[in-house]
């Protein structure tokens, strides 16, 4: 399966590109292990978007155990 993003350099800082679209985003960072950790988060929330929803609700969960008892009204109102 081919990758959506793909990975490289200009300068000292890494950069993404959009396979489909050609699009170039910076990765805001010159530390090549980070850039290909942040490559790779965001290949996989192509692959499996359910997946990364249900990490990120973990995530938030872990955090703040609060996050559970918020309702969709209650975090409307907050804004």
């Amino acid at each position: 399966m081919k990758t959506k993003y793909t990975l490289f350099r200009r300068g000292e800082v890494f950069y993404i590109q959009d396979s489909a679209n050609g699009k170039q985003t910076s990765l805001r960072t010159k530390d090549e292990t980070e850039a290909k950790s942040l490559l790779e988060a965001r290949n996989a929330a192509q692959r499996q978007p359910v997946l990364n929803l249900h990490l990120a609700r973990a995530y938030l969960t872990a955090s703040d155990p609060a996050f559970l008892s918020f309702s969709r009204a209650a975090s409307l109102t907050l804004m």
